[in-house]
């Protein structure tokens, strides 16, 4: 199959699920080409090797990308975000049908391609997959970005426009489903393809005693955070368990990557005088295995909104495919799952005391509970996150609609 996926984000941007698919469907054959921009995310700015113009082709393992221009932008300004989605969306409407060629199929990811996507299987006569990360305009109020108005409004009207014209809608868990066929969105055309780790990148690999060392982190126990660092992530119920856990001189918490919040914490860790924390820069997807293996517990958590009681942040299967002890602080039948399993401890969101309360209680376990619980995460990935058995299913949902 010819297919072509429309993404605002992709590789080297830090989003594993895109850029896995396109390599995963060309590793089955397919021909596939990426319509994207250039690389911003999270920091709002562009890459180092790449100044935005009217359009860049590039090969990335086998996979056709087509750039186009974008507002980089990834502050909490509502103003210059909207700019950000915009800005792509009309470089999608007005530039990208110059430069491809019909496709079977379109694969689309999240609402905000959903017009020019649609523009596009018109134009094409080609037929497209809607990808649901997140519910919209839901994630907006839950972040606090955006009140409910005309503007929410709209994004609404877009998003149940593009349900009803997708040929097939893929959402990466039940809760996402069930959330769509209440909106009266067909039950037969909501498919559950769920998020993925790539194991070639995210395993288990034995402690990197030159990491520790390059960043003062031997002889601790280390709590770890990576990801993006945004408003959803309620980032301050970390730091205010750090506090609580200074009594504890061996636990450290270590946050690696970046985002809208990270000064916003960085700043409020000073403020209240914190030695048991370390900021590390954002780093290649290919080298954060290695930095997880210096953690003795991951965190997963979110604010208290109930949209995020059906969300699993994708970090989640990286985590567990590293063989990784997890707490998540969200609400929400995957957490209860994920503690249920063995890989987790769960506690309620927004509640630094309850969070301190799971810190101190893994760090007095012994090393083979928590080496159980580790082996408890990578048997869950196993079971239900490979990455080549998720791309089949995708696969054949794309298939069926072509």
């Amino acid at each position: 199959m010819n297919i072509y996926i429309v993404s605002q984000w992709y590789y080297p941007e830090p989003d594993g699920r895109v850029s896995a698919l396109a390599e995963g469907l060309v590793s089955e054959g397919h021909n596939v080409v990426v319509i994207t921009a250039f690389p911003n995310y999270p920091r709002g700015i562009i890459y180092e090797g790449y100044r935005i113009k009217w359009r860049q082709w590039e090969v990335i393992n086998g996979v056709r990308v087509l750039r186009l221009p974008i507002f980089p932008d990834h502050s909490r300004s509502a103003i210059k975000r909207i700019l950000n989605y915009a800005s792509f969306s009309l470089s999608l409407f007005f530039l990208s049908p110059w430069f491809i060629k019909k496709p079977d199929v379109f694969w689309a990811y999240t609402p905000f391609v959903i017009l020019p996507t649609l523009w596009l299987k018109t134009l094409f006569k080609s037929p497209y997959v809607l990808e649901i990360s997140d519910i919209w305009p839901d994630t907006i109020y839950a972040t606090g970005m955006l009140k409910r108005g005309m503007l929410t409004n709209t994004l609404n009207s877009i998003a149940k426009i593009g349900y009803k014209y997708a040929s097939a809608i893929t959402v990466q868990n039940i809760g996402f489903k069930t959330c769509l066929v209440d909106r009266n969105v067909e039950d037969s055309k909501v498919f559950v393809v769920e998020n993925w780790a790539d194991e070639k990148i995210f395993r288990p690999v034995g402690y990197d005693n030159e990491l520790a060392k390059r960043y003062n982190l031997q002889n601790k126990f280390i709590v770890m955070f990576a990801g993006n660092m945004g408003i959803a992530q309620g980032l301050g119920n970390i730091i205010e368990s750090a506090e609580l856990c200074k009594d504890k001189i061996d636990v450290h918490f270590v946050f690696i990557g970046d985002g809208a919040c990270l000064q916003e914490i960085k700043l409020k860790s000073t403020e209240l005088g914190l030695e048991n924390i370390s900021f590390i820069d954002r780093k290649p997807i290919n080298e954060m295995a290695n930095y997880f293996s210096l953690a003795d517990v991951l965190l997963v958590t979110l604010c208290d909104d109930p949209l995020f009681e059906i969300t699993l942040p994708s970090k989640t299967q990286a985590y567990l495919a590293c063989a990784k002890p997890i707490i998540i602080a969200k609400r929400g039948e995957d957490a209860k799952m994920l503690s249920n399993k063995g890989c987790a401890l769960n506690c309620e969101p927004d509640n630094p005391i309850a969070l301190a309360e799971l810190i101190k209680k893994i760090f007095h376990m012994s090393a083979d509970e928590r080496a159980h619980m580790g082996e408890c995460s990578l048997q869950l990935y196993k079971e239900k996150y490979r990455k080549n058995k998720l791309v089949k299913k995708m696969e054949n949902i794309l298939r069926n609609v072509s």
